[in-house]
């Protein structure tokens, strides 16, 4: 079966086991699109299909059936021979220390760990919430393992490996004028204050809100600066100015802010898994392979 993976295998047992692609995905840690699209990629990659597919229901086809009597011997038998390679490497318990900015959260992180916990149940996790500023320090004294991060300016002794890429939001007081638009353009905001985000290591997304307000003929008028997307979204409900922000904020409503698309700012920001290049945890090449298998939205 050229081009199948054991991840395609893993979720056609799922879905043949729960007939419900929604179920079934919501055990896997997963979206229900991406489900959907690895299955189609496994049926494409076989030849044949293996589900029958109704509004109502989901039944496995003859070649479903066949597939499904012999994937559970052949992953069980994978499942073992990973198990003791582990055993024998030293991968059965110890300790993997995370950190991360709040746009993991509400994307890959908990399928990743999800995805970890399946392959390696008795690792012990560490999880810490920073700012990349905050985490790249970390990275180097080895405080963490891992760390979710915009991408640094300087890759120097790190590996990093994008997970997750997200749009960018305006947010204004609800007080605002500009809170009753639907949307917002950035010229919109052409005569608003600013708050800003102080001069960080990593590449963030200000230099794009720059030079998209700059295209858009003025340059922002930055009245306050911090280093973290939560005290934009505090102080812009305070009706200290507006932000420009990436758009996991959606995720996390404060009283007296409003979050609206911005139709004219495409571009789209990274975040990455960085590890370091030597003195390696164990668990961190098993963790960043849990993550290089998860589908992507």
């Amino acid at each position: 079966m050229k081009g199948v993976e054991i991840r395609h295998l893993r979720y056609f047992m799922r879905v043949a086991q729960e007939l419900h692609f929604g179920r079934a995905a919501e055990i896997l840690g997963v979206s229900q699109a991406p489900l959907s699209q690895q299955i189609r990629q496994l049926e494409e990659r076989i030849g044949v299909r293996l589900f029958d597919r109704t509004t109502r229901t989901v039944t496995l086809t003859p070649a479903g059936h066949a597939l499904f009597e012999k994937s559970g011997e052949a992953l069980m038998g994978f499942e073992e021979a990973i198990d003791e390679a582990r055993t024998v490497g030293g991968l059965k318990a110890g300790r993997l220390s995370i950190g991360a900015m709040s746009s993991a959260v509400y994307s890959i992180l908990p399928a990743a760990l999800q995805a970890l916990s399946q392959r390696a149940p008795a690792v012990q996790l560490d999880m810490c919430f920073h700012t990349t500023e905050e985490q790249l320090p970390m990275l180097a004294s080895r405080s963490i393992d891992v760390a979710f991060i915009r991408p640094p300016r300087s890759m120097s002794g790190l590996n990093t490996l994008e997970v997750h890429r997200e749009g960018f939001a305006a947010i204004v007081s609800a007080a605002s004028p500009l809170a009753a638009r639907r949307s917002l353009r950035i010229e919109d905001l052409r005569d608003e204050k600013f708050i800003g985000f102080s001069d960080i290591r990593g590449i963030g997304y200000q230099d794009i809100v720059y030079q998209h307000c700059r295209a858009a003929g003025f340059a922002p008028q930055i009245v306050q600066r911090v280093s973290h997307t939560k005290a934009v979204a505090v102080l812009v409900a305070a009706g200290l100015g507006v932000g420009i922000v990436p758009r996991w904020v959606e995720h996390e409503p404060i009283d007296g802010l409003v979050v609206r698309p911005l139709t004219d700012l495409p571009e789209a920001i990274s975040l990455v898994a960085a590890w370091r290049t030597e003195g390696l945890n164990p668990f961190v090449d098993l963790f960043i392979q849990c993550l290089k298998e998860l589908p992507r939205p």
